[in-house]
């Protein structure tokens, strides 16, 4: 998509970090971080009486630590010019995402962890556990093992309903994120990467459209577009800086190893690489938000027809589709890509292996990029400390794939793949 004219670039201001300090005041200086944590958790905790306390804490990589009951991973962001709309709709006043200076905190991350089991809130069988381990056989399995995270440990008050601590918690972490990265503003970034694409490109070139499918069913198993939860709506076409700037975020908590965490929204692989790559080997067409998990054939057919009809209007010659957890959604998958080889646009589909293969397929999907088996045993490990839950966390024990967050990422992001036994 191209910027209407006189429409202000988006600009993401890249600041690597090499070190986290914890002190008495937030800085940036010479890619070291400062941290005040009681700060943070005072400022995220702050007007929000779902929750009995909110703790903040670092763990670096390398550290004999689990991370259990973890909910959603987040890219520290703030606009430089105006903090207050940084993920718009969620912590403050609504304003158009996708435009000026974002500043990016890369290579740390912001982890939200709740136990809705001990809060009475939600049965264990409901939201399987989802781990991040800082070492061990399972740190790889993660993209978040491998650098520093900012752990928002939340404990909701008692009685209170599972929509207003669920929403406190959502901001409370997205207020980390926000914070953490202001120590950045006024100084000078890392590198900046200008995400608009080129107007003027070969026409020859294949042009190429995204379907990202998200899932909204109540709470605790959301996605929200400008803070509001996107279920009901149907398949519209998101100008990708929006989806890269914060307009989508995450409060779906269902399996670990297939959840769409906000940072895979805000730093898409997938979005980024069709983003390098439009003038050369192709033409980014654009993205269309589609609904997975709907309830009814009917209602999968319909958002499948209507996904390959905006695909067709985009001009797209070929379209790759992501895939929301596992199960159910897999055949919102399939039907999409039916429906988009029915109108003549070649599809890919973006698939985890679960319960020993697919849970679904049509003849059409036959080209399929498979992010892993989720049934996978990863070795036992007992970490020094648990974070997150008062039980063992399967300390000592082989952990199913699917425990660990994002490890079959259904979006591109992740390396993991099945290959024959």
């Amino acid at each position: 998509m191209r910027r209407a004219s006189g429409d202000e670039p988006l600009e993401l201001a890249r600041f690597d970090v090499a070190e986290v300090v914890e002190g008495s005041a937030a800085s940036w200086s010479d890619a070291s971080l400062t941290l005040c944590l009681r700060d943070l958790a005072e400022a995220a905790k702050e007007g929000l009486p779902a929750l009995a306390d909110l703790d903040v804490r670092v763990v670096r990589p390398g550290d004999s630590v689990r991370i259990a009951h973890v909910l959603d991973a987040i890219i520290p962001d703030v606009k430089a010019s105006a903090p207050e709309v940084t993920f718009p709709g969620v912590l403050g006043r609504l304003a158009l995402a996708g435009r000026g200076r974002t500043n990016r905190l890369a290579g740390i991350g912001v982890l939200s962890v709740c136990d809705w089991a001990a809060a009475g809130l939600a049965s264990p069988q409901t939201f399987p556990d989802a781990f991040v381990d800082m070492a061990g056989p399972g740190r790889p399995m993660t993209a978040w093992g491998d650098r520093p995270e900012l752990v928002v440990t939340c404990t909701p008050k008692p009685g209170v309903p599972v929509a207003d601590v669920d929403r406190s918690i959502r901001v409370a972490a997205l207020r980390v994120a926000r914070d953490a990265a202001q120590a950045t503003i006024d100084r000078p970034p890392s590198a900046i990467d200008a995400l608009d694409l080129a107007e003027r490109v070969d026409a020859d070139l294949p042009s190429v459209a995204v379907i990202l499918q998200v899932a909204s069913e109540g709470p605790l198993l959301d996605t929200f577009l400008y803070g509001g939860p996107v279920g009901g709506i149907v398949p519209t076409v998101l100008d990708h800086r929006e989806v890269l700037d914060g307009a989508l975020t995450s409060g779906a908590y269902d399996w670990a190893a297939v959840r769409n965490v906000t940072a895979y929204y805000q730093e898409s692989a997938l979005i980024r690489s069709l983003v390098a790559e439009h003038g050369e080997t192709l033409r980014f067409a654009g993205m269309i938000l589609a609904l997975g998990y709907l309830d009814t054939p009917f209602d999968k057919q319909r958002s499948a027809l209507l996904s390959a009809r905006l695909a067709r209007k985009l001009g797209a010659d070929g379209v790759i589709c992501t895939t929301f957890s596992s199960g159910n959604s897999h055949t919102d998958t399939m039907l999409t890509v039916q429906a988009c080889e029915a109108l003549g646009i070649g599809t890919v589909a973006i698939l985890a292996e679960t319960n020993g293969g697919l849970t679904d397929h049509v003849p059409e999907a036959d080209s399929i990029v498979s992010t892993g088996n989720h049934d996978e045993l990863v070795d036992p490990w007992t970490p020094g400390q648990v974070i997150g839950t008062s039980d063992n966390a399967m300390a000592g024990e082989p952990v199913p794939l699917w425990t660990y967050l994002g490890a079959c990422a259904q979006t591109g992001d992740m390396a993991l793949t099945a290959v024959p036994a």
